[in-house]
């Protein structure tokens, strides 16, 4: 692979920072495109997209950190160390940048599910250049597999599954499926659910469905960044974020599961019959 970019004595610049830097002016970028082109204040919104990128980018390091912590051990400097010790979980990011985005346009009052679909839309081009980062870097490596396209990284001597690739050639492709469904969805009958209009937030509970369950089946090809008494709790986040975002969808379709029943209450109707007495 090729870890490192370029070095200048003791001081390397490794590839995956490289690719990071690039995903995030990517991602920066179309998520700016697009509020301008819905007409929301460019200034507050680049201020939300900047903010849930810092608080997704602590989160993510914090997960990676955690995930590795008996090869980090206790020292705070490794921790903080992203250039030595480069590495974040991507999925627990954006999910903490999705939560921050979301109560920050709520509090700009602005429709909050359509600021999320703009950052999905941006956000799953940006995955697929951070996977090809780690691929370079040979970070996130799959398991020993004996099929041809298997890769034999740095430092191991048995071709591996190149998970990064997988996710990259993922999201590449998801996220031209978002691009092309954007101005679509609205005329699914589906998900209207028979109404005139359609909710926003289409892309954002696809996001979800799509990613989790992309996840979920990579994890018997990869091992688990968390691991509970043996059980593999990847599988177990990703199954439930399936199931979140299967409800999500239902939901911003406009159905419910439950469905009120409205009681009519007719006052009693007098007889034809009956005669008033004298």
């Amino acid at each position: 692979m090729f870890p490192v970019l370029y070095s200048v004595g003791a001081f390397e610049f490794r590839t995956f920072n490289f690719f990071i830097v690039l995903a995030f002016l990517m991602t920066a970028f179309l998520f700016w495109k697009k509020g301008r082109e819905e007409h929301y204040p460019e200034v507050q919104l680049f201020d939300g997209f900047l903010l849930a990128t810092m608080v997704g980018f602590l989160a993510g390091r914090v997960g990676y950190v955690l995930s590795v912590l008996p090869m980090l051990g206790w020292s705070v400097f490794k921790w903080i160390d992203i250039f030595g010790y480069p590495g974040i979980s991507g999925a627990i990011g954006v999910f903490a940048a999705i939560l921050y985005l979301y109560h920050y346009a709520k509090e700009h009052k602005w429709d909050a599910f359509e600021i999320l679909d703009f950052f999905v839309l941006s956000v799953a081009g940006g995955l697929g250049v951070g996977y090809i980062g780690l691929f370079f870097d040979g970070s996130a490596i799959g398991i020993p597999t004996e099929l041809p396209w298997g890769v034999t990284f740095q430092g191991l001597q048995e071709p591996h599954h190149p998970t990064q690739l997988y996710f990259a050639i993922f999201f590449f492709l998801f996220s031209w499926y978002l691009a092309r469904v954007e101005y679509k969805y609205r005329t699914y009958e589906w998900y209207r659910s028979g109404k005139k209009t359609a909710q926003t937030g289409f892309l954002v509970s696809v996001f979800v469905v799509a990613t989790t369950a992309f996840y979920f089946a990579m994890s018997w090809f990869k091992p688990p960044v968390f691991s509970y008494f043996g059980v593999n709790g990847d599988r177990i986040v990703a199954f439930m974020g399936l199931l979140y975002g299967c409800w999500l969808l239902y939901h911003r379709s406009g159905r419910t599961l439950f469905h009120k029943k409205k009681m009519l209450v007719s006052a009693p109707e007098e007889s034809s019959n009956e005669t008033p007495s004298n």
